[in-house]
């Protein structure tokens, strides 16, 4: 063996001598083996005792955000989605205090699944208590029904009886007539409640759109910051009726309502000037009306307003083709023969006096600068007059009809 190996033994050493070493050596042994169970011991209590401080942690995080959920802005009910109402928590600390947005979200519905075990709890104890009230009065019915026996009169003679008769039915009709105007002043009271109700969430909304007026008049505003603003205004208050998500549908109208209108002050103002014509480009027009207050006012980004000039002569050139193509259609000498007639000796003398008599209406000189388009246009007229062929003959209905 290895202790036999490394002991020194000599030869005058005993039996017993060897066998006190190993004991010896078998002590020091378990000596070590409790210091080293001690340290454990120490190593997995200072362990425990971080666990249980991050626990703690976590649990006061965890404690935070259903704080927060609990007392925002925004209503949440048993089946409120995490996706439409997060955004309303984004400025909170107790928000970004938890790691990680799958955490937030298992946290939120955690706070919804309690909200709705609540919400049980509660419709089983009212259900439980109307239950109750039920038995009650039951027993009581019961409890006055024996009384009435018990102190049932001797009987009554026939005209006695006739008169009893005709008290109770007069008490039973004027019970009912009672409790028809009871059931009608409480219809009415809903009814007004209802009226005073949608009176004031008109008057919120009102007060709230003349806020958003005095105070929202850049069309590039965001809702986030917007918000701290308005709250800061005594008239804030006088919201108080409208939900988070009504105040944000409003903000929205009111934006598209500005940048609606700064669009339609651009527009006039290229209406207004003499130097926009169909083959414009922004560079030339740019130059020409970079000093009117409506071009700047339309938005700070020289992109967006080029954007937008593009828009107004797509609608223009859209509309000129289609007034171009009207004002064929109106013009009396043009026949389906005219196409044949282009074809001979005499077509282009004839395309000449043609275009010549459509310029005397305003319409035919919209596309002066593009006569390209004007003449492909005048082609594709022609050409369907001539497939289509002769108008039908008038039938016999038509006179019946102008007399």
């Amino acid at each position: 063996c290895d202790g036999l190996k490394e002991a020194v033994v000599s030869t005058q050493s005993t039996g017993d001598d060897r066998r006190d070493d190993r004991r010896d050596d078998r002590r020091d042994d378990r000596r070590e083996s409790r210091g080293d169970r001690d340290e454990r011991s120490r190593d997995r209590s200072t362990r425990d005792r971080k666990d249980s401080k991050e626990v703690n942690k976590v649990q006061r995080i965890k404690d935070d955000f259903f704080e927060m959920l609990k007392n925002g802005d925004v209503r949440i009910k048993p089946d409120s989605p995490w996706n439409k109402k997060k955004k309303y928590f984004f400025e909170e600390d107790r928000y970004h205090a938890v790691g990680s947005s799958s955490l937030r979200e298992e946290y939120f519905y955690e706070y919804t699944k309690l909200l709705g075990e609540e919400k049980k709890k509660k419709e089983k104890k009212e259900e439980k208590e109307t239950e109750t009230e039920a038995v009650e009065k039951k027993e009581d019915r019961k409890e006055e029904k024996e009384v009435e026996k018990e102190d049932e009169k001797p009987k009554l003679s026939e005209g006695e009886k006739k008169a009893l008769e005709k008290r109770e039915r007069e008490a039973a009709a004027m019970k009912r007539r009672e409790g028809d105007v009871a059931r009608r002043q409480v219809d009415q009271s809903r009814e007004w409640e209802r009226e005073r109700g949608a009176h004031a969430q008109e008057e919120a909304k009102q007060h709230f759109t003349a806020l958003l007026h005095d105070m929202v008049r850049d069309p590039d505003a965001s809702w986030r910051k917007t918000r701290k603003q308005l709250k800061d205004d005594s008239r804030w208050e006088m919201t108080s009726l409208l939900e988070v998500e009504q105040k944000e549908k409003l903000f929205t109208q009111h934006i598209e309502s500005l940048s609606s209108k700064r669009k339609r002050a651009f527009v006039k103002m290229l209406d207004e000037c003499e130097h926009v014509t169909l083959t414009s480009t922004w560079k030339e027009v740019r130059r020409k009306i970079k000093h009117d207050s409506r071009f700047s006012k339309l938005s700070e980004d020289d992109k967006e307003r080029e954007a937008e000039y593009d828009r107004y002569i797509t609608d223009k050139l859209a509309q000129a083709k289609a007034d171009f193509r009207t004002l064929l259609g109106e013009t009396k000498c043009i026949t389906y023969r005219s196409k044949e007639t282009l074809r001979g000796a005499a077509g282009d003398t004839h395309m000449r006096e043609l275009k010549q008599f459509l310029k005397n209406d305003k319409r035919g000189l919209v596309l002066d600068d593009l006569p390209e388009d004007r003449d492909r246009i005048l082609e594709e007229f022609l050409t369907e007059l001539e497939k289509v062929g002769p108008p039908p003959p008038p039938t016999a209905t038509k006179p019946l009809a102008k007399r």
